[in-house]
């Protein structure tokens, strides 16, 4: 996406503003959302082992 909103925007084609915005878009979602999935991933491989040790009285209300 980001590189085709480049190529357009190089080439003088396409609504200039909205592809800027596709860019900062991007940049956003690469340099801030992105990164993130590692630590989700971590955070998935790590199992729930922990979390099945509690006692399941620890649960009620």
């Amino acid at each position: 996406m980001a590189l085709v909103a480049q190529a357009q925007l190089e080439a003088g084609e396409g609504e200039a503003d909205y592809l800027r915005g596709k860019l900062a878009t991007s940049e956003f979602y690469f340099k801030r959302l992105l990164p993130r999935t590692a630590a989700h991933r971590a955070a998935i491989e790590a199992g729930s082992e922990c979390l099945m040790k509690l006692p399941a009285e620890m649960f009620a209300l």
